[in-house]
């Protein structure tokens, strides 16, 4: 369903009822940047990641792909999605394929040096195991001598690396880190018993339990310190203005929280007091 570096205008999940409409960017904002298709917020998305950004019955959905519709409609703007693998988008951005990336991009030193980031939300970091957790895993270091499946390119894959070198450094046997293509593909490889765990973020964990009932269970849930942005070229300071005074418009209308209702996560994980 996702073909990387596509370009075509995709159709957007159901947009808030409560969004505003009939906001207009003024003629000084819209003229102070660029923008890869005019009239349009061209960002890449690597959709499957819920409850942030997954396909439901053929549309993008999620907290990530209605807040930019609001964010857009503040500009006076519309979107269009491409859809990639997460490792593309930096790449994708760099090259001005797209204006910006929204994909619940874990905002990293690495990352920071290559884009600038509106942040908007904290994220927690799950540890996920089959159903019974039959071999007792409780925390990072109950996974030494383990498969983990996690994200390729994603802060996860960053973590267990970070992670291994102070096993080794302790005498420990290391994790064995089973990086693959999408969250999807992590989920499934430790369902099938190709790997014992998986590290997922603290809401895609919660949404996982709640949409695969039965099949997986939360071994641990770690502070990470971590929070997510939306990404922009270095130097692109207009255009991040903009987003970030839209993001502080839809917080102060209440939108930005009604989405997060919406989607289940944890009010604690807002970086904006209410």
């Amino acid at each position: 369903m996702l073909t990387a570096c596509s370009g075509n205008t995709a159709t957007p999940g159901t947009a808030s009822p409560t969004a505003d409409a009939s906001a207009q960017p003024s003629a000084e904002t819209a003229a102070d940047y660029k923008l890869v298709t005019e009239g349009k917020l061209t960002y890449g998305v690597a959709a499957t990641y819920p409850p942030f950004e997954y396909m439901a019955d053929e549309q993008y959905t999620g907290f990530d792909i209605e807040f930019m519709e609001a964010i857009a409609r503040e500009l006076g703007l519309e979107v269009e999605i491409v859809a990639m693998n997460f490792d593309g988008l930096i790449p994708a951005l760099q090259g001005k394929r797209i204006d910006l990336i929204n994909s619940a991009m874990f905002v990293t030193e690495a990352r920071a040096a290559q884009v600038d980031f509106i942040k908007y939300m904290g994220i927690g970091r799950s540890i996920v195991v089959p159903k019974g957790n039959k071999l007792g895993i409780a925390s990072m270091n109950d996974l030494s001598g383990k498969t983990v499946a996690v994200t390729r390119g994603a802060i996860e894959e960053v973590y267990v690396t970070e992670f291994n070198a102070e096993l080794k450094a302790e005498g420990k046997t290391e994790i064995d880190i089973l990086a693959l293509p999408t969250a999807n593909d992590a989920v499934l490889a430790t369902e099938n018993g190709r790997a014992e765990a998986f590290l997922h973020s603290s809401p895609g964990a919660a949404y996982l339990l709640k949409e695969r009932e039965g099949v997986f269970e939360i071994a641990q849930t770690m502070e990470s310190g971590t929070q997510i942005g939306i990404a922009v070229n270095k130097g692109e300071t207009a255009l991040a203005g903009a987003i970030e005074e839209a993001v502080k418009t839809l917080v102060e209308k209440g939108i930005y929280h009604q989405l997060m209702a919406k989607y289940n996560l944890p009010a604690e994980m807002s970086l904006f007091n209410r």
